[in-house]
């Protein structure tokens, strides 16, 4: 009996460090403008406080990016999600189209390491966990692209079952 097989996972990505300061840098110049707003001249100071609360918002909320890994059946599909409501796909692809999955740095994705092409990465950037490259080669253009991911077990061993020879665990 046949079994559809679905696997998700969800990664939170890491802000970087530099995004962090630049974040409390906006905010503290929001305090300052929302400050002379009170004490200085609300007329002078009203427009310029709702601009920068405006800016801060917006930057602030696109720093939240999360990755959606989905494999169905034998097709993978990575998915950007900003703002925790606006998803973007980054990947969609079949078992067949994959080149190589296996640990980043490793002998299997030597040969494309330093190539020129389309990267994605779709990392955590969280010390101590492991990533893997992906290569796919585009049906369409026949050029391949390299995604940095974090899979996990159980949706390595879902790709493994299909292309065992592709996915090196």
């Amino acid at each position: 009996m046949y079994q559809d097989v679905y696997v998700e996972k969800s990664i939170k990505r890491k802000a970087p460090g530099v995004t962090k300061i630049y974040n409390v840098i906006l905010i503290a110049i929001t305090a300052l403008v929302a400050f002379n707003f009170v004490v200085v001249d609300y007329k002078a100071y009203g427009i310029p406080l709702i601009a920068m609360l405006i800016i801060t918002y917006f930057v602030t909320q696109n720093t939240k990016i999360d990755y959606d890994y989905v494999y169905t059946n034998g097709s993978i599909q990575i998915t950007r999600i900003k703002r925790r409501n606006k998803r973007q796909d980054l990947i969609e692809c079949e078992m067949k189209d994959v080149v190589v999955v296996a640990p980043s740095k490793t002998e299997p994705v030597q040969p494309y390491i330093g190539r020129n092409m389309t990267t994605y990465d779709c990392l955590s950037h969280e010390e101590g966990v492991p990533y893997y490259t992906m290569i796919v080669r585009d049906p369409e253009t026949g050029r391949e692209i390299k995604v940095l991911f974090e899979p996990g077990m159980e949706l390595l061993n879902a790709m493994h079952q299909i292309s065992p020879d592709k996915v090196h665990i």
